[in-house]
């Protein structure tokens, strides 16, 4: 197939990527104009790079119309930092974008739409969370992906367009964003720094980045996987029990200061993904257990961090 990735660059579309070349397909990764390549730069003599903003409507459908992809698969979003979870920019930026994808891809027709979005669509449910719970989002993030998602479905039914949406649940692996809390928790015991936490009560659903990816295509590629899927490992780690599988692989002898940060006041207590719907449908299911998934995310921030060393010295 031919497939094109927006945000390939960002951490999921990156392993979208991969995976998509590990599968044979060919690729056309979407970047923004002035972004960076680093986390494709292997690749980039496997695949097509194009440079747009996808607030360009005119730009992005003459580029969907010259390549023609068999299936789109949208990882791009901006003001995915926390810091801008409430910001203007969730809706400004991104809802349009969206729908003009779809609307160009349906123009050219035997296309698929795949659509990433997240559990902060669901807000503060508790899990295990089935596709057919009612959302209620308590971010401008959260609330602009649920918008994004009804009405990219709405238009693809209007244009007969396959559609499928895929709600992420917490992703993890190497190569993450540092300032998520798995990579940051990594680097401070690192560098052996003691980190402080919250009392780690809480119960999250954490899915490795390849078996994200895999699951991404599989619906990609498959003509029948439509409607919105849960995307996590379906199995809950309390969050003290993780760190503390961290701090055995990366310092064992590090304290950590468990308690010395307080709950948010929206604090998610239980954060599961029901991911029947997803693996009935496809034949999905994760691959790569949290200890193995942990122990491979250590590896590559130590080897990153040695790396760094080394080329500054």
């Amino acid at each position: 197939m031919r497939i094109l990735v927006t945000g390939a660059n960002g951490f999921i579309g990156a392993a979208v990527v991969r995976q998509a070349v590990r599968d044979g397909h060919e690729v056309i990764a979407v970047l923004r104009p002035e972004g960076n390549s680093q986390r494709l730069d292997t690749l980039l003599s496997q695949i097509t790079v194009l440079r747009l903003d996808l607030r360009n409507f005119g730009a992005v459908a003459a580029a969907i119309e010259n390549s023609s992809p068999n299936a789109l698969i949208h990882c791009a979003w901006a003001g995915v930092n926390q810091k801008l979870r409430m910001d203007n920019i969730q809706y400004s930026d991104n809802l349009g974008s969206a729908c003009n994808l779809v609307e160009s891809l349906a123009r050219r027709g035997s296309s698929k739409f795949v659509g990433i979005g997240s559990q902060a669509e669901y807000g503060l449910l508790a899990g295990p969370i089935a596709e057919t719970d009612l959302p209620r989002p308590t971010t401008l993030y959260g609330a602009s992906k649920l918008a994004t998602c009804i009405l990219t479905d709405q238009l693809a039914r209007q244009f007969n367009l396959p559609f499928a949406w895929m709600r992420v649940f917490s992703a993890y692996g190497p190569d993450d964003n540092p300032h998520w809390l798995i990579p940051s928790l990594i680097d401070q015991m690192l560098r052996g720094e003691r980190p402080k936490t919250t009392a780690g009560e809480q119960r999250w659903d954490y899915l490795f980045i390849d078996d994200l990816a895999r699951a991404v295509l599989k619906v990609a590629c498959q003509s029948d996987a439509q409607g919105v899927f849960n995307l996590g490992s379906g199995i809950p780690v309390q969050v003290r029990t993780l760190i503390e599988k961290l701090r055995e692989i990366a310092s064992p002898n590090l304290e950590v200061g468990f308690g010395e940060i307080p709950y948010r006041s929206d604090q998610i207590w239980h954060m599961q993904a029901n991911i029947s719907r997803l693996s009935s449908t496809t034949g999905w299911k994760p691959t790569i257990s949290i200890d193995d998934g942990l122990a491979m995310t250590v590896d590559w921030r130590r080897r990153s961090k040695n790396a760094a060393t080394i080329n500054a010295a």
